[in-house]
């Protein structure tokens, strides 16, 4: 039996602090305005307003974003989970697209997987259509690659209402749609899913050579099973 680990996301740090801080100001802003100081209560009710919002949003993030266990690596987000299992894992990936300049890297780790169908079928509801959206800027970052490969760009310019498996079903609603998204971003940059960095605890390279040794001892352990 291998322990799990669990990776705390790194958007999620300091969330009582700013929560704090905003409280702290905006009492204080309150104070001031009793006294007649204007301006900078004023001030101190903006800054505590904007970081007591930013800190709310930070609670609103999961306190475990991944976990590595001998069952796969679940990526979770406030609006659900998903579990890409090993078997259907064929890596992790840093990502990047070509520029005037040379390579520019993306804030995301690809996951690439023999079979995306698993993971549509179980998607939350409310974590496609999140994704779906969250997914635009990757889009247009899809669209530059294109129009730098000099590709058709049509398949990016419309939304598909559907998706169809590898083994030919079909799917609709927002899994669908969210299916149909992915599909769009895999030809141009490659992956199947993409996860945020500020969902780690650490930088890109020590989290995939975490990733990497954890699977190793996963698929040391099975060979010992069969």
């Amino acid at each position: 039996m291998i322990d799990k680990i669990s990776i705390k996301p790194i958007a999620r740090r300091n969330h009582l602090i700013f929560t704090l801080v905003g409280i702290v100001f905006l009492t204080t802003s309150l104070v001031l305005q009793q006294f007649g100081i204007k301006l900078p209560a004023y001030l101190l009710m903006l800054v505590g307003f904007v970081l007591f919002i930013f800190g709310i949003f930070k609670w609103q993030e999961p306190k475990t974003s991944l976990e590595l266990s001998s069952s796969g690596i679940i990526w979770f987000h406030k609006f659900g989970s998903v579990l890409i299992e090993w078997d259907n894992l064929i890596d992790l990936v840093p990502l990047r697209i070509n520029s005037s300049s040379g390579y520019k890297e993306l804030h995301y780790i690809g996951v690439k997987v023999w079979d995306r169908t698993p993971i549509i079928k179980t998607v939350p509801l409310r974590l496609a259509k999140s994704l779906y959206h969250e997914y635009r800027s990757l889009l247009h970052v899809a669209l530059l690659e294109a129009q730098y490969r000099n590709d058709d760009t049509s398949q990016l310019q419309e939304d598909a209402e559907s998706w169809k498996t590898p083994s030919g079903e079909k799917i609709d609603g927002l899994r669908g749609i969210f299916a149909a998204r992915l599909n769009q971003l895999k030809h141009f940059l490659g992956a199947d899913l993409y996860i945020p960095l500020t969902a780690l605890d650490r930088n890109q390279d020590d989290f995939l050579d975490l990733y990497k040794q954890y699977k190793e001892k996963v698929i040391a352990l099975k060979l010992e099973q069969s």
